[in-house]
């Protein structure tokens, strides 16, 4: 074998060898960017929070027991947006708890308006009379609102009385939570 072909061989080697630990180094870095990102955006938290934004998804939508609702904010009041469905397991648990403590669902002068996600009128109207909420609820049957504003059911999201989203949560809420994210709407 010729020296060329010895020292094209080894380049080609070198080459290799280079480019192997590149890669490792570059997955390792890619890595590490996401379990950072995952870190500080904490657990059951998306990694692109809407806090800040208008909601312009909802203005009106049918209601489970008929007629339309509103956004509160459409009327300068602050809102809390409670998103459940018939389909969701938690929301089994955490509606009827939420319906016993808001009555008619304001806290304050923070209107509480339920979005079910259920795409039959039939079962959202079921769900919701089953589990004795009072308050507005409004159908999002090919979830429109919530597939803008929440990326899991069961979700809140707090809105001032401009429409702009103040708060989120994701995963099953307790009352104490809901009131204090209600109590720092304007």
């Amino acid at each position: 074998m010729s020296a060329s072909v010895a020292d094209h061989r080894v380049r080609a080697g070198s080459v290799r060898i280079i480019l192997s630990v590149t890669g490792a180094l570059l997955a390792t870095l890619l890595v590490l960017t996401g379990v950072i990102s995952l870190l500080q955006s904490g657990p059951g938290q998306p990694r692109n929070s809407l806090v800040g934004t208008k909601v312009s998804a909802f203005t009106i939508l049918p209601g489970v027991h008929g007629g339309a609702v509103r956004a509160p904010w459409l009327s300068h009041h602050p809102a809390v947006l409670l998103f459940f469905a018939d389909w969701c397991s938690p929301c089994h648990a955490e509606l009827p708890a939420l319906a016993r403590s808001l009555g008619a669902g304001r806290i304050g002068r923070t209107i509480v308006i339920g979005i079910d996600g259920d795409r039959s009128p039939s079962v959202a109207l079921s769900f919701v009379t089953s589990s004795g909420a009072r308050f507005t609820v409004a159908q999002d049957a090919n979830l429109a609102v919530a597939s803008t504003l929440v990326p899991a059911f069961p979700a809140a999201v707090f809105v001032t009385s401009s429409g702009t989203v103040a708060a989120e949560h994701f995963g099953v809420i307790s009352i104490a939570q809901l009131r204090a994210g209600a109590a720092r709407l304007r």
